[in-house]
């Protein structure tokens, strides 16, 4: 399954949680494979640093996504794409193939210009691929988990998600994930018993996002595991 995370803005939050995402779903036994523009250097940082599970990290790159998503496809159970912050071409071309896109969405210092880029992303996609689902994620930049969005951090945040017909909103609330460093090629998950908080929320955003999904019948998975060996 592809599954694009996007954002309006150009913070970290986006990158934080497909790094995440990625490594909780390679725990779980799935070849999984992270695409972005720049997580490739995290790949390389994480395997330098003999990080476990090892994630196969590439770039998206500025051509032939379709082409290269068509030949990925066969190789991974699992495919997640840090879609970018831009309204680029590749960034519609990831929109058409995705199931899912992840949303990691602030409330306070909203960009009209940003939000509506966005929105206007998303619409064109769902022209190409009415099956996209939505799912926005709120992010507080509030450290402290006991407190989630309120007033009008909440009131903007939902505002935002109103905009997309169809889409939900995360029960999870991501607090400051972009706040805390956890060492070059690492991710809160790697480190729980550092920030158990933070990884306690990661993980309660991956069963958001992969628990209503089927498994895999174990024909596909052979059949998938096969052409894995093939190409690599």
């Amino acid at each position: 399954m592809i599954i694009a995370i996007v954002n309006q803005h150009g913070n970290p939050d986006r990158r934080v949680v497909a790094h995440n995402l990625a490594v909780l779903r390679a725990r779980s036994g799935r070849r999984v494979c992270l695409m972005s523009t720049d997580s490739a250097d995290w790949g390389e940082q994480r395997s330098l640093a003999g990080v476990q599970p090892w994630i196969d990290t590439r770039r998206v790159g500025s051509r032939a996504i379709k082409t290269r998503l068509a030949t990925l496809r066969p190789l991974f159970d699992d495919i997640l794409i840090d879609a970018g912050a831009r309204d680029t071409q590749e960034c519609l071309c990831v929109l058409d193939a995705a199931r899912l896109v992840v949303v990691p969405v602030r409330g306070d210092g909203v960009d009209p210009d940003g939000q509506g880029s966005l929105i206007h992303r998303i619409d064109a996609a769902r022209g190409f691929n009415p099956r996209l689902q939505v799912l926005f994620v709120a992010v507080t930049g509030n450290r402290d988990a006991q407190l989630a969005p309120a007033g009008a951090e909440r009131a903007a945040i939902l505002a935002q998600v109103a905009q997309v017909d169809g889409a939900a909103l995360a029960a999870t609330v991501l607090h400051a994930p972009a706040a805390f460093d956890d060492g070059a090629g690492r991710c809160v998950c790697d480190a729980e018993t550092c920030d158990p908080h933070a990884a306690a929320e990661m993980h309660a955003l991956y069963d958001e996002i992969y628990a209503p999904l089927p498994p895999l019948s174990k024909a596909l998975q052979s059949q998938m595991g096969a052409a894995h060996a093939l190409y690599r």
